[in-house]
Order: structure tokens, then C-alpha cells, then sequence
């Protein structure tokens, strides 16, 4: 009798989830992203992840367009609250991402993305602190790289449909 009220309330979870529209987005196809140039004055951790992403360390005949042009990565971080003593209890950094797609001679895309994330400070936890911060940084890296390849994937469309 117990297996059966398992088996129940599994039926009846499952037909609760498909009845409310919910469903598996799949995986991401960055196929079309391959032969996706990107130029970067600078090596940072955003423009690294970005590069894994787009795989172009492992192609060599990559054409001239269509290319990602990284301007610049700002980041800010500010003090989000204090606690009781007036000390800082939580940190908020944001990046500001200015790019440009560039999908031939004339055609350029200037634009910009902002992420944003916060972080627990407890000072007495440095060390645990200092990698809640490169774990948060991480975090927007990866916000502002899903973000990009997005409009890009988009503005690439609008771009052939015109």
C-alpha cells in the first residue's frame, strides 16, 4: 500500500508540473557562436569565460566577421548595509559591460549590459569573506557572459532578417 501512495503522489506532482506549463529549457546551442571573433584589449576573468564559451582558442580560420569587440569591464562595489555597530554587513558589486557587435564594416552595434550581486562582509571571517567575493564576481562574470551571447544570438537574426 505504501508504494502505491509513492507512485500516487508522483502522478499526481507529475501532472501538477506539465499542467502548469512548466518544462525543461534543454541545453543552450552554441553551434552558431563558433565562428564568432572576439576582440579584447585586455585579459580579464570576463573576457576568458567568454572566450571558452565561444571557443575560438581551438579555431584557427576564423573569419573577420561576425566579431565581439569587449570596449571595457567596469566594476563598483558599495556598501549594500551595516549592522547594529555601524560596521559593513553586506557588499554589492556591479559590473558594467560595453561592447560592441560587429557584423561587417558598416554595421556596429554599440551597447551596454549591467549585472549586479551581493555578498555577506563579516570581518572576524576573512579569508571565508574575501572568497565570497570571487565567488560573487564569478557569478556576475557568468550573468553578464549569458546576457551578451543572448543579444548577440538576437541581434545576429535581426541582422540576416534585414
Amino acid at each position: 500500500m505504501n508504494i502505491i501512495n509513492k507512485y500516487l503522489v508522483v502522478c499526481i506532482f507529475t501532472i501538477i508540473l506539465a499542467s502548469c506549463g512548466y518544462h525543461l529549457r534543454g541545453s543552450i546551442d552554441f553551434e552558431e557562436l563558433d565562428n564568432v571573433r572576439l576582440i579584447s584589449d585586455n585579459r580579464n576573468s570576463f573576457s576568458i569565460m567568454l572566450d571558452k564559451r565561444l571557443m575560438s582558442n581551438e579555431q584557427s580560420n576564423i573569419s573577420q566577421y561576425p566579431a565581439i569587440k569587449i570596449i571595457s569591464v567596469t566594476s563598483q562595489k558599495r556598501q549594500l548595509s551595516v549592522n547594529s555597530s555601524g560596521r559593513v554587513d553586506e557588499y554589492e558589486i556591479t559590473k558594467t559591460l560595453n561592447y560592441q557587435f560587429i557584423f561587417s564594416e558598416t554595421n556596429i552595434f554599440t551597447e551596454k549590459l549591467k549585472a549586479s550581486d551581493s555578498y555577506d562582509f563579516n570581518e572576524s571571517q576573512m579569508q571565508g569573506t574575501k572568497e565570497k567575493e570571487v565567488i560573487t564576481n564569478n557569478s556576475i562574470d557568468r550573468q553578464l557572459v549569458r546576457k551578451l551571447l543572448s543579444k548577440f544570438r538576437s541581434a545576429k537574426k535581426t541582422n540576416l532578417n534585414q
